[in-house]
């Protein structure tokens, strides 16, 4: 079987897999063939895409990390707001999750608009267990994050759902009522005297990032609960990869470059590590585009490049991206059918959605300098500090951001240097910014010469700084 997206179902395709609704009916069961009047219907409940069956694909075979009915048993015990029956789900979990012999978490789980709070609960709890497992958590441990994961959003079933689903912007109250709904679900569990500690903190503290700039309480690194720093990585992976009233799910592959993007700011880097060994970037049964133009279904991922998937061509034909020296020039551009996501659309910001920000990378030695760059511009981009050209080239190897403001005058390797290993090593053109106060012409021809998109002399005027931040990404993605 195959996922595709809504847009692209077509009458007569016949469903691979049972779809369920806020009630955890089955609306659709597996080999139903799908009419216009069923596939209006799915839209309109907001379904971002289903499993089909076909001549094709019927040789993919996709294994659950748990069993379908495991899944809606810990939807409904969420629905009724059964803690303890909760709480014997994720042991459930945790067992069907070691128990198996591969575990994949390839299976993108169907959900609507109303049922969403709850089968994203249950997604976090699966991959935060899956990643604690990598990370070497005993069994104890595995249970109680597991926990923890389920019960991390318990505060938003007592939000209004018309604050949930709004599709515009929250105005401050409403911001204000959503920040607060980590502290809800840790003062709903205080009430249980068999949930510990550990999973209370879980829930509180998974809006944390690890600069400090998180809610509810601003704490930054070893501060932040242990549970807390993987659930919050998984929380954000799941919300960004699904459709919402207010947003268009963005691709995995864009969801996994924004936890590298994130690393040292918003998320632990050795949880996203481990993130990245366990969730493929184009899931098994996906469609892709491929960069010469066709399109094709992931067959199977290689443990060794998660970028470089066996394909199933539309002609029948296979085609593995290690291996054959034709293939390696061959890259996947993104998942077939899917909207190209705006920069701008994807990442948390100030108003508790996850909207994207532009991500700036900035390279400086001077420590103050960082600080006073970040300053100017946190509050409507995500910013990277580094503090040095190797450091710089370091980064790029595991993320692109969309802007990088470099220094000039560095030890070791300078910024023109810098920029100029980037260009040979990226092929992707990311504008540069030099930050510098050396003026003199030769500077300025060297900087012109590597094709930077502006020069600002230190010290500068925060105004200005932003309003040429703000004209060199517009230009970049018009």
């Amino acid at each position: 079987m195959r996922y595709i997206e809504m847009e692209r179902v077509q009458p007569g395709m016949m469903l691979g897999r049972g779809i369920y609704d806020f009630s955890d009916r089955n609306l659709l069961s597996d080999g139903k063939v799908l009419t216009e009047e069923l596939i209006e219907r799915l839209m309109e409940r907001g379904y971002p895409g289903v499993y089909i069956e076909d001549e094709l694909s019927k040789d993919i075979q996709i294994q659950e990390a748990i069993s379908a009915e495991l899944r809606n048993h810990a939807v409904r015990s969420l629905q009724d707001l059964n803690i303890d029956e909760a709480v014997e789900v994720a042991k459930k979990i945790v067992e069907q999750i070691l128990e198996s012999k591969t575990v994949s978490l390839d299976l993108v789980d169907l959900r609507s608009f109303d049922d969403y709070t709850y089968r994203h609960s249950v997604n976090v709890a699966v991959l935060s267990t899956v990643i604690a497992m990598g990370l070497g958590y005993s069994h104890e441990d595995l249970i109680e994050i597991c926990v923890s994961a389920i019960f991390h959003d318990l505060g938003k079933l007592l939000i209004d759902k018309e604050i949930l689903n709004k599709p515009g912007k929250l105005s401050a109250m409403e911001n204000e009522v959503m920040r607060h709904h980590p502290q809800m679900s840790y003062d709903m569990l205080a009430e249980k005297w068999n949930i510990s500690a550990k999973v209370r903190m879980g829930a509180l503290c998974h809006h944390e990032n690890e600069d400090g700039s998180g809610y509810p309480n601003g704490l930054f690194g070893e501060n932040i609960h242990p549970f807390a720093k993987i659930i919050h990585v998984t929380d954000v992976y799941d919300a960004l990869s699904s459709k919402r009233p207010y947003k268009d799910a963005c691709s995995f592959s864009e969801a996994l470059e924004y936890l590298m993007g994130g690393c040292g700011t918003l998320f632990d880097k050795e949880v996203v590590d481990a993130f990245l060994r366990y969730v493929p970037v184009y899931p098994k049964g996906s469609m892709v585009e491929l960069s010469d133009g066709r399109e094709a279904i992931v067959l199977e991922n290689s443990s060794l490049n998660l970028l470089r998937p066996k394909l199933l061509l539309m002609d029948g034909d296979v085609l593995d991206l290690m291996e054959g020296k034709g293939n390696r020039s061959i890259t996947i551009l993104r998942q077939a059918g899917g909207r190209v996501m705006k920069s701008e659309e994807i990442g948390e910001n100030e108003k508790g959605r996850n909207v994207r920000r532009q991500h700036i990378l900035v390279v400086d030695d001077m420590i103050t300098s960082l600080k006073t760059v970040k300053k100017v511009l946190e509050k409507e981009y995500q910013v990277s500090l580094v503090k040095s050209g190797e450091q710089a080239l370091a980064f790029l190897e595991k993320a692109q951001p969309d802007l990088i403001l470099m220094d000039i005058a560095m030890p070791n390797k300078n910024g023109i240097e810098t920029v100029k290993e980037m260009k040979e090593q990226i092929p992707k053109e990311i504008p540069v910014i030099f930050l510098s106060s050396i003026r003199d012409l030769h500077t300025v021809l060297e900087c012109k010469g590597v094709h930077a998109a502006d020069f600002i002399i230190k010290p500068f005027d925060a105004f200005y700084l932003q309003e040429r931040v703000q004209a060199v990404l517009e230009e970049a993605n018009a």
